[in-house]
Formats: structure tokens, sequence, C-alpha cells
């Protein structure tokens, strides 16, 4: 696909592959197969194998390695059409990310995510690294923006990067694509308005909300949230947005996001949407140590909140969006 394909196909919504485990700990590689079908079957035509919800940090450098490769397959399978997006790990040197960059595109990603881990000294070390993988490499880039380590003690932990910093690094000309993670809206404000005209912007963190506020200054992506459970809720709302049928938008937030959000802020994002994607029958919440699941009475609470919602979106949305009975 060219870069302007490439562009087009990452407008609205975008879908996490949020990686099942077995009992003992071991990816559930029949759970995840099924899940990635269903968020196809459901309108889903981008995917993103990101660090955090694909649990990459609990996995060893041979299952980072068979987990987006099965990934790729799967959701080429479904289509030639689908884009794929592949990540790296959290740590790990510039010629290995030079590795992982080389060995996805060989599979067939159509992007892969990059996230620098290491600790913060000076813009140049950061610049040099993306720079580097970027002229050793020929695939098409996402960076993976969020705060840093701060590596001066006399100096705040941690540092945002800079305007000028996220310009140079996405005037490279096969970086994409930026999903800004550091859910901070007038810092959001600003990427959009400098760097959207070159590359897609996506917000992750806060919802459709948070994306409302961003789209008004340029940013044209999110990642997806409740639309984990369905993503016919991102594919309809992306389009009554579209068509500024805004009574509707509001509807979407007062009866799907808010009260969604409202369970992610007592218990978490990693453990709600575990607990939610069990109960709307996709596959079990099964964690690898040292993450866990939420316990039964916490699993309940949840339930009986995530009930309400889909009652709710069938009375005042007229959709039943949800498994759960």
């Amino acid at each position: 696909m060219n870069l302007i394909n490439i562009k087009n196909k990452l407008k609205g919504p975008i879908f996490s592959i949020i990686t099942p485990f077995k009992i003992n700990g071991n990816i559930d590689y029949l759970a995840l197969k099924n899940y990635i079908k269903f968020l196809y079957k459901n309108g889903a035509r981008v995917f993103y194998v990101m660090f955090y919800n694909s649990r990459l940090g609990l996995l060893n450098e041979k299952e980072i390695l068979s987990l987006n490769k099965f990934c790729i397959d799967i959701v080429k399978k479904l289509s030639t059409q689908n884009i794929i997006i592949c990540a790296e790990p959290y740590h790990c040197s510039t010629n290995q990310s030079i590795n992982y960059v080389k060995y996805f595109k060989k599979c067939g990603a159509d992007i892969v995510s990059l996230i620098f881990g290491e600790k913060f000294y000076n813009e140049r070390q950061i610049l040099n690294h993306f720079k580097t993988v970027h002229n050793k490499t020929k695939t098409f880039l996402l960076l993976h923006q969020q705060l840093i380590e701060n590596g001066s003690s006399t100096k705040k932990p941690y540092v945002y990067y800079s305007i000028n910093l996220l310009n140079s690094i996405m005037n490279l000309k096969r970086f994409v694509a930026m999903k800004e993670d550091a859910k901070k809206d007038n810092y959001t404000k600003e990427i959009c308005k400098k760097v959207s005209k070159k590359s897609i912007i996506i917000t992750s963190g806060a919802g459709k909300e948070q994306w409302i506020k961003a789209n008004k200054y340029g940013c044209q992506s999110w990642l997806s949230g409740i639309s984990n459970l369905n993503p016919k809720i991102a594919i309809d709302f992306y389009k009554i947005y579209k068509n500024s049928e805004y009574t509707k938008v509001k509807q979407y937030i007062r009866y799907l996001e808010k009260p969604f959000f409202k369970i992610v802020k007592k218990h978490g994002w990693h453990l709600t949407i575990k607990a939610c994607l069990e109960l709307n029958k996709n596959f079990k919440r099964h964690e690898r140590k040292p993450m866990f699941s939420l316990n039964k009475f916490d699993y309940l609470e949840i339930k009986k909140n995530l009930l309400k919602i889909s009652i709710d979106s069938k009375r005042f949305l007229k959709k039943d969006y949800f498994s759960i009975k």
C-alpha cells in the first residue's frame, strides 16, 4: 500500500488486539484467533498489536515475535486490505528495534509501532534513535509517544516530547502516524495543530470524548476502548459524527462512554477490559503474573454495570451491542 492509501485507512477508529491467556499463563492462541475474527466480523479493519493492550511486557522475545506474526497471518487471511500494526517491546537497543521492524515487515506487517523505553538525556539522543531505525528499514512506522523517564536526577522524573522533537520525528517520510498517549488536552491540542497535516494522530486513554476535543484541531483517529467489546460501537459513532448528528453523538457519550469509563476509573483499564471481554463471551479474563484478573466480587459488580450499559444501549440508541446476559 502507498502512503496516501495507508493514511486514509488509518482515519477513524483503530482496534487494539488484546492478548488472552490460559489459566496456566500461556497465550491462548485459539481465543486470540477467534477474537480477531470477531473484531473483523463486526467491522474492524485496522488492527494494532499495541505494547500495553497486547501484553508484550509480559512476553519473552520468542513470544513477542510469534504473537505479532500470528496476528499478521490471521488479519491478512481475513482480508489483504486490512491494516495490521505490529509493535516492539518497551526496552530494547536501536539495533534490536531495527531487527524487529525488519522481521515484522518480512512477515507482512503494514506498520510497526516504535516506543522509546530508555531514559531521556537530550533530544538528539531520541531523534537519532528514531532516525537510525527509519533509515535502516523500509516499512511504515508509528511513533508510540508517551511520557519518558528522565535520566537526570536534578529534574522532574518524567518529561514530555517537545513539539519540535515530535515534528522532527514525524518529518521522517515513513513515519505515518503517532499514538498520542500523554493524556494532556492542551499538549494534545498543540501536537495536532503542528503535526496532523503530515501524519495521522491517534488519541488513546479517554475514549471518544477525548477524540472529539482533539478532532477540532486535526486529530483523525482514536484507539478503541469500549469498542473492543464490539467494533460496531466505534463505527456507528464515527458515521454519526461525520454526519454531524450531534444529538446522537451526545447519546453515545452519555449512555456508553461515560458509564464505561466510570468502571475503568475504579478498577483500571486493563483489569476492566479483560473482565468485560469475559462478560461479553469473548474470552476468559485470565492473566499472566505479575498481572492479575479481578476477583469474583469485583467481576460481578462490573457485570451489573455492564448489563445496565447494555440495557441503556438498547433503550436509547436502539442498538444491541453486547452479548452479556
